[in-house]
Order: structure tokens, then C-alpha cells, then sequence
């Protein structure tokens, strides 16, 4: 029996309005994400990768011109949420994403822990030991040792010094 799809994207659109015209920054893509796996957006720069980001998070910028297609995440369209039910129930808690340059995000002096513990103390309300537990398991299942939890960003692991695998993004919440 396949697993539940979590999040499922059909025919998503996105169109800047610049200087020279329209841009087409995101046309027709669709895609399914199950539970246990992993999606990967590959392309050249500018090919709308960010914008694609941007647009399941609801972070956009004012020169839009079109969207268009549909979000599904688990039985929630999300085209139908208001701003604020977005904000409040969505963004950040069931549904997050790491900016590229994502290190200049980490606070240079609190500990790599600390920083993936807050959105858990932040949006859930959790004490400082439970938030540290749940990192520490997010830590191990993404496969960088617990031991980083009590460093500081500059001394992290080569893989995880560009933001690549920072796991602080799947700490909020265990549906994925």
C-alpha cells in the first residue's frame, strides 16, 4: 500500500511582472511528495527554483502577475486558506523551507541546538528540554551527529556548512 501523499502540486504557475515584461518563472509544474520521500528541484540559475519555494510558502514579492494551478497539502487546498489561517496554521509548523545561503541565517554565537530547538519553543510552545529532544532526534534521522548540537555554526560538518542538510526546517512537526 502506497503511503499517504503529503504534499501534491498540479499545474502551479507563477509570472513576475517586470521592466521587460512578463516572466514566466513557474509554468505548469506538478508533483506528488509521500510520506518517506524526498523531492529534489534541479536547474540551472534563474529557472525558477526559489520562485517555486516562494510560492508553496506564500513568501512572494508585490510583482506578481499571475498564479495559477493547486496546493494540496494532505487533504487542505491551500489556495482556499486566508493569509493570516495560512500564516497561522501552515507556514513555518506544517511546512517550511531553507533559503539558499542558509548558514548567513544561523546566529554565529548560540549553539547549532539551540537555534533548531526555537522554532519548537517558538510555534509549539514546548519546554527547552522537550525542544532539545525533538532536535536531537532530528539531528539523527538526518544523519549529523548530536555532537553539533553543542557547537556553533562555524565548527559544523563540511556537507552541512553550505545549509544544505541544517534540519531545523523538520523539527516543527513529525507528519513528513
Amino acid at each position: 500500500m502506497p503511503e499517504p501523499t503529503l504534499l501534491r502540486v498540479d499545474d502551479l504557475a507563477l509570472h513576475y511582472q517586470t521592466r521587460r515584461g512578463v516572466v514566466r518563472a513557474v509554468d505548469g509544474v506538478s508533483f506528488e511528495l509521500r510520506r518517506n520521500e524526498a523531492l529534489v528541484v534541479l536547474g540551472e540559475s534563474g529557472c525558477g527554483k526559489s520562485s517555486l519555494a516562494k510560492l508553496l510558502m506564500r513568501v512572494l514579492p508585490r510583482n506578481i502577475h499571475h498564479t495559477g494551478g493547486r496546493i494540496m497539502l494532505g487533504e487542505t487546498e491551500l489556495g482556499t486558506l486566508s493569509d493570516e489561517r495560512f500564516r497561522r496554521e501552515v507556514q513555518w509548523s506544517r511546512m517550511a523551507m531553507v533559503m539558499q545561503a542558509s548558514m548567513n541565517a544561523l546566529n554565529p554565537v548560540v549553539k547549532v541546538g539551540q537555534q533548531v530547538a526555537e522554532p519548537l519553543r517558538v510555534l509549539r510552545g514546548w519546554s527547552r528540554a522537550r525542544a532539545l529532544a525533538r532536535a536531537a532526534e532530528v539531528f539523527t534521522l538526518v544523519g549529523i551527529s548530536t555532537d553539533f548540537m553543542t557547537r556553533y555554526p562555524s565548527s559544523s560538518p563540511g556537507a552541512c556548512a553550505s545549509g544544505r542538510c541544517w534540519p531545523w526546517h523538520w523539527s516543527p512537526n513529525r507528519s513528513w
